[in-house]
């Protein structure tokens, strides 16, 4: 198998992981993050395996970020002594 094979598959199995992942919750993909975290903490993981799972991880997280940025950018801020919305959000 050709270095470009393996890279195409590399691709495809984290586009399959971004598109599993697009459906979890922030706490869903949380604790998917927190299982691979206790896989990679074990001795047993062949280091074959080492770099499919960090790159899953990497997925989970970004989820994670995404999903609290979008949290973020929706959160309307309150003037305290009008309690009016302001324009910083």
């Amino acid at each position: 198998m050709s270095k470009r094979q393996v890279n195409k598959e590399h691709r495809d199995r984290i586009e399959v992981w971004r598109k599993d992942a697009e459906g979890l919750s922030y706490e869903e993909a949380m604790q998917a993050l927190d299982l691979l975290l206790a896989e990679l903490q074990n001795d047993n993981v062949p280091l074959a395996d080492l770099q499919q799972k960090v790159l899953h991880g990497e997925v989970y997280l970004r989820r994670c970020q995404n999903l609290l940025d979008s949290v973020e950018k929706s959160i309307i801020e309150l003037d305290p002594t009008t309690l009016n919305a302001t324009n910083n959000a």
